[in-house]
């Protein structure tokens, strides 16, 4: 997983969005957020980012199904929350994916403060990935364990918006294997998307990035 920039062109869709999202009450989406099945008030934060945690996690093997077993967190996409925020996040959506070539989101993400998503590794939705994420001051953050090393490696999120792209592997790639969690101590929105196709994912990142990424595989 690296960071790549985000081009002038995007951060002309992606800003208005993030400005008129946080202005916003949110404390709907807290409450959906705590409503979670995935929440359990057993854990924390600090606890579901943990390197004691990620034993856990990495000792079920293949009992693991892949997506995170505790979040606390909120994804748009389920549509439960107050309509002006639907009328607002689905013509974005679209528009965001038209100018990245995508056919859906994988996640449209909210995070209150103190939310998180723990250690997980999405064997079973493996592809190459995109994560744009915006912190407004820079307090998210996202984790993972170099899938050949196993060394935890932290990326703290810059202020605004950013972007991280990468790989996640299959069961049946043992090297590949990709456990990574995220976290936040402020407001936060991740939008991921899952590529199929290695030239597609790079077509996609040239997009958001505003430079070639040939070079990435």
């Amino acid at each position: 997983m690296i960071f790549t920039n985000v081009s002038k062109e995007l951060l002309e869709i992606l800003e208005p969005y993030s400005d008129w999202f946080f202005q916003q009450d949110l404390s709907p989406l807290e409450e959906l957020a705590t409503k979670n099945p995935k929440n359990d008030s057993l854990y924390q934060l600090g606890w579901a980012t943990s390197d004691e945690y990620l034993d856990d996690i990495v000792a079920k093997d293949g009992a693991h199904e892949g997506y995170p077993e505790i979040s606390y967190s909120y994804d748009l996409q389920a549509g439960d929350h107050p309509k002006h925020f639907q009328d607002k996040y689905r013509p974005f959506s679209t528009e965001l994916c038209n100018f990245l070539g995508a056919r859906n989101e994988a996640v449209h993400v909210f995070y209150p403060k103190t939310g998180y998503m723990g250690w997980h590794n999405n064997w079973n939705a493996h592809g190459y990935n995109i994560l744009l994420s915006y912190s407004e001051n820079g307090r998210g953050f996202f984790k993972y364990r170099d899938p050949k090393t196993h060394e935890v490696i932290l990326m703290q999120d810059p202020k605004g918006w950013s972007c991280k792209v990468g790989y996640y592997g299959r069961g049946r790639e043992p090297d590949k294997v990709y456990y990574h969690c995220a976290g936040s101590w402020e407001p936060r929105l991740t939008l991921g998307y899952v590529i199929p196709h290695l030239g597609l994912w790079q077509s996609m990142v040239a997009d958001i990035s505003g430079e070639s990424a040939d070079h990435l595989s």
